[in-house]
């Protein structure tokens, strides 16, 4: 049980790396330094929805409520997720373009 908590807090910390790599290498993203800071929030944002939601589903309403909010939570990852990984690939294009 603890080995998932460390899992899971790692996997927490993940985007946390990504901003650090990205203010390390600053001053060779450019333009794409900007949108690489926000997918890192989203992404922290994302996973900190992901993991608020595995404990909110046990309060209340039972089995359909608990469904509800699981299928929500996801959602919401989800979503955040996916926008993290859009801002990424905009950054990597720019990084690019400032490469060539």
């Amino acid at each position: 049980m603890i080995m998932l908590r460390v899992i899971e807090f790692l996997g927490l910390c993940a985007p946390v790396v990504g901003a650090g790599l990205v203010l390390y290498y600053r001053r060779r993203m450019g333009a794409a330094l900007g949108y690489a800071l926000v997918a890192a929030a989203l992404a922290l944002l994302g996973s900190g929805i992901g993991m608020l939601t595995e404990r909110a589903m046990w309060f209340g309403g039972g089995t359909h409520g608990m469904t509800e909010r699981m299928e929500f939570g996801a959602g919401l990852r989800n979503l955040f997720l996916a926008g993290a990984w859009l801002l990424l690939l905009v950054a990597v294009r720019l990084r690019r373009e400032v490469r060539a």
